[in-house]
């Protein structure tokens, strides 16, 4: 019954809807998900649901991404709510789950670079209002100084 009530909220919550005593009580999200307007939410939802089409190679690989969360710094049981909602709303999370869990990580390193990506694509479409990120582009080299009138004058000399 409670992971029915789970999976009815974050249904609810990820396709924009829900009452305010709904968003208010909702554990189930990442923060930073209810702010996010409704156009970017779909690019965000539409990026999460990718994460369980990776391999499990790609799935491990995301362990040294930069925007993985420490595992020192890794709570899962503020996650678990929100963990039993997202194998609720996609259900082919478990098919990535069993393929990584336990022969390649525990459940809770599973859920680690889950949310870690799912907040890195958050933030993305927080920031640039789309995922993946713009590619920075490399700063071009500062223009040669000419020389000043006081340099040129002892150049002469």
């Amino acid at each position: 019954r409670r992971e029915w009530r789970c999976r009815r909220r974050f249904r609810s919550l990820l396709m924009g809807g829900g009452s305010s005593k709904e968003l208010a009580a909702a554990e189930v999200w990442p923060p930073g998900w209810l702010e996010i307007p409704e156009g970017p939410r779909l690019i965000a939802r539409t990026a999460i649901l990718t994460i369980s089409s990776m391999t499990p190679d790609e799935f491990c690989a995301m362990s040294g991404a930069p925007y993985c969360i420490p595992a020192d710094q890794w709570d899962f049981a503020e996650f678990h709510a929100a963990a039993a909602a997202a194998v609720q709303e996609d259900a082919k999370i478990n098919k990535l789950t069993y393929a990584c869990v336990p022969r390649r990580m525990d459940e809770s390193d599973f859920w680690r670079l889950y949310f870690s990506k799912v907040l890195y694509i958050l933030d993305s479409v927080k920031q640039h209002g789309t995922y993946p990120p713009p590619v920075a582009e490399p700063s071009a080299a500062p223009p040669p100084q000419q020389p000043s009138e006081e340099d040129r004058g002892c150049l002469v000399q």
